[in-house]
């Protein structure tokens, strides 16, 4: 079996091939996409690489791996990490070259990490469980992780589904003039990043990419649905949603001015956005992109909950690559958390 390895300084070779396997591959989606590589080696803090396993010729695997760090000098050192999302990919033919090309795929990628990050997450969009074992092998614990799919088929089902609170919330926010809007301007993207920067300062206290991430994808329609909510046209939230061949749209980054204005919820309104364009336009579901650890007490996951979604458990495979700097860093962050 043929694995070839390519990084930011390489095409992608027979990528029209590598299309056609993430296209109709069952479990396909935007973060394992040849677009999703050449769009995400373009912005800083990001440097993807795509491994594709080759069986005479023929694709019968693939994953994509994306290398992150954030701030600069130490912190970006102490803050590498290699995030898969929703891979690998295998042809699901046969078991046997499945597991083989799981078993290949999984090495090439250690052996790429090597030295770049200091740990290595699956983020499993889809039940891997019978390839847990293999993982196991390999090296990678399995960390139970919950999640939300909600599905968009008719209006009238998805509304029934959704609690009261967030339907009353919704017509509250939109009777008081609240709209939602395509982001229409960078000034626009740069007013829903410094919404979510100050989130994630107070609140998420998680490392936030660089506005340039918010604005190429602004730049990038094709790939995505950047709703802005507004109200007396000021910028009080949004969502940024990439999505994939028309079946699914993703929550990556939400936020909102909750708690200013009674009976304004932009949050709320900004989590409904792609849901209402997803069943106006023929997606199949909307992913919210993680829901917390089910042992753990998590006010985001009673959040989600209340859209009427259906929570899996997929979870996430997890390997630590550099102990020493790992355990170092979780103590970093942890008085950075603190003091912030």
């Amino acid at each position: 079996m043929q694995i070839d390895l390519y990084t930011v300084k390489d095409e992608l070779a027979n990528k029209e091939q590598l299309e056609v396997f993430v296209a109709n591959h069952k479990q396909g989606n935007f973060f394992q996409s040849p677009i999703f590589f050449d769009f995400i080696k373009k912005v800083r803090g990001y440097s993807p690489f795509q491994l594709v396993a080759r069986e005479e010729g023929k694709v019968v695997g693939s994953l994509l791996g994306v290398f992150q760090s954030n701030g600069g000098n130490v912190k970006s050192w102490f803050s590498r990490r290699l995030i898969v999302w929703g891979g690998p990919l295998l042809a699901g033919t046969n078991e046997t070259q499945d597991e083989l090309a799981l078993k290949a795929l999984l090495r090439a990628l250690k052996q790429a990490a090597g030295g770049k990050a200091i740990f290595t997450e699956f983020r499993n969009f889809f039940d891997m469980k019978a390839y847990q074992k293999t993982f196991a092998t390999e090296g990678f614990e399995f960390r139970p992780h919950l999640n939300f799919l909600v599905r968009t088929e008719e209006e009238k089902t998805v509304r029934k589904r959704v609690s009261n609170s967030r339907l009353r919330q919704i017509k509250s926010s939109l009777k008081l003039g609240a709209t939602v809007e395509d982001a229409s301007c960078e000034r626009e993207v740069r007013a829903f990043y410094d919404i979510l920067e100050n989130l994630y300062r107070a609140k998420v206290k998680k490392p936030l990419p660089g506005i340039e991430l918010f604005v190429n994808f602004y730049k990038t329609p094709s790939i995505c649905k950047f709703f802005i909510i507004k109200y007396k046209d000021e910028v009080v939230g949004g969502i940024l949603c990439p999505i994939f061949k028309n079946k699914v749209i993703y929550e990556w980054y939400v936020c909102g001015k909750d708690g200013v204005i009674k009976g304004l919820h932009p949050s709320v309104l900004a989590t409904w956005a792609p849901i209402e364009y997803g069943f106006r336009n023929g997606y199949e579901y909307f992913d919210f992109m993680g829901a917390g650890k089910p042992d753990e007490r998590y006010g985001v996951r009673e959040f989600k909950a209340r859209f009427g979604g259906e929570e899996v458990g997929f979870g996430r495979f997890y390997m630590v690559m550099n102990r020493s700097l790992y355990h170092f860093g979780r103590m970093a962050m942890k008085v950075y958390q603190k003091i912030s």
